[in-house]
């Protein structure tokens, strides 16, 4: 492999992560300063000097729904300026975020330690520790009993099969269908009789 063309091509891939990592930066600012925007529009009614409503605003100025505007106002309030930083250089949800969120500082995220500061040179560093506080903040699941976990399916399954015969003895049975049915309530009868002589209670 020509050692000229192998550092070219680095240099290239360096240039376009570069690059990625500058748009994900002004996007992200983008994005808290656009959920302000919208906020200051719609709690000023600004819109009212172009549209009737604050949902005809957002469906023809903004190009999107109402309820979607609203979301991106509500998260931008309640999750603030960080959340939009750190997302530029790691993907989190907002969900994820709410759980580490206390680790997030001015100065960048803190874990093990030190705290990380928000620059695209520290991308990869970000990613593990949010990772990390993610995975630390989840609360261990208790395990399932399998005892609980069939009686409870039993029980849907004896009220979804009660309602079915309510269901059948409402309808307007000839005298085969009212037939079918008291076999059918028979059967079911002698099976749980079986069941409840096996207890031995």
């Amino acid at each position: 492999m020509n050692p000229i063309s192998t550092i070219d091509d680095a240099f290239d891939v360096g240039t376009w992560v570069g690059r990625r990592q500058a748009f994900a930066l002004v996007a992200g600012r983008c994005a808290a300063a656009d959920g302000d925007v919208l906020y200051e529009i719609r709690e000023r009614k600004l819109f009212l000097t172009i549209e009737k409503t604050w949902e005809d605003f957002c469906v023809k100025r903004v190009g999107l729904s109402r309820s979607y505007v609203d979301r991106i106002i509500r998260q931008s309030k309640e999750l603030g300026p960080d959340y939009s930083k750190l997302s530029c250089f790691t993907r989190i949800t907002p969900a994820e975020y709410r759980l580490i969120a206390g680790a997030v500082t001015e100065d960048g995220l803190a874990y093990g330690g030190e705290v990380i500061p928000l620059a695209p040179e520290n991308a990869p560093k970000l990613t593990q520790a949010v990772e990390a506080l993610h995975r630390d903040s989840i609360p261990p699941t208790d395990p399932v009993d399998p005892v609980e976990q069939a009686f409870a399916k039993a029980e849907k399954a004896v009220k979804s099969a009660i309602a079915e015969f309510q269901r059948l003895q409402a309808m307007k049975l000839d005298d085969d269908g009212r037939l079918k049915l008291v076999i059918a309530l028979e059967s079911c009868r002698n099976q749980v009789d079986l069941i409840h002589m096996s207890t031995n209670l």
